[in-house]
């Protein structure tokens, strides 16, 4: 799993806030309640990095939650600030888990990150119980061309493996998933955004400058909410 450098920057870490996403956790509180999770559910929460999440799901949902990440750093900071939370280092296209073992699997501002979506989704589906769900939200290509794009991984950042909505869906059926929830929230990208203006941070910082949709696709970056169950033998 190939998580974007600048995360670990404390003044872009500052400005972001310890969830590292736009939004906070107001997303993920919105996906836990729609998932309706029962006390003691596992949740594996990929990407954790200081482990907010995991902490949260912990902490408000009753969920047995585990964090995975591949960044040292960010691993060893959520086990000084979490330290009854289990946290393993690893890969999210090579997930350490028992097939069937999650109720849910949250993915947020990873998908993007990694270099290997279908192979990331096909493990996600594995380690999910039948009728699991997979939560993403992530950045996408809010596009007025192709719908069905993916932009070629051209500089670092999140949007080097962004999709547009239709490219993000394709992915997660091919996957063996059915869509359960959709949501735009590129006001909290926006409001992100400013941030990181207002407190003299380069945008570029946290997205790469030359990224695009690709294929002749024109558009602008949004951040969306996808909530998915585990439904079907996968294919493709």
């Amino acid at each position: 799993m190939q998580l974007s450098q600048p995360y670990e920057s404390p003044a872009l870490r500052k400005a972001i806030g310890p969830a590292l996403r736009p939004g906070g956790l107001k997303l993920t509180e919105r996906a836990a309640r729609f998932c309706e999770f029962a006390t003691g559910d596992r949740v594996l929460d990929v990407g954790c990095g200081i482990g907010t999440t995991a902490a949260f799901l912990q902490n408000h949902f009753r969920a047995a939650a585990v964090g995975i990440d591949a960044a040292t750093l960010l691993l060893a900071e959520a086990q000084e600030g979490y330290p009854a939370l289990p946290l393993v280092r690893g890969d999210g296209a090579r997930l350490p888990f028992a097939s069937g073992l999650f109720s849910a699997v949250f993915c947020e501002c990873v998908l993007s990150l990694l270099s290997n979506h279908q192979k990331a989704l096909s493990e996600f589906y594995r380690v999910l119980r039948p009728g699991g769900h997979l939560v993403v939200a992530d950045l996408y290509w809010r596009s007025c061309g192709p719908p069905d794009v993916t932009p070629p991984p051209a500089g670092r950042g999140c949007l080097a493996g962004a999709l547009t909505r239709h490219g993000l869906e394709q992915r997660v059926a091919n996957a063996g998933f059915a869509l359960s929830l959709w949501e735009d929230h590129s006001e909290h990208l926006k409001r992100l955004a400013a941030k990181l203006v207002w407190d003299g941070i380069p945008v570029t910082d946290l997205w790469c400058a030359t990224c695009r949709p690709g294929s002749g696709a024109t558009g602008r970056p949004g951040y969306g909410l996808l909530v998915c169950q585990k439904r079907r033998p996968p294919h493709g």
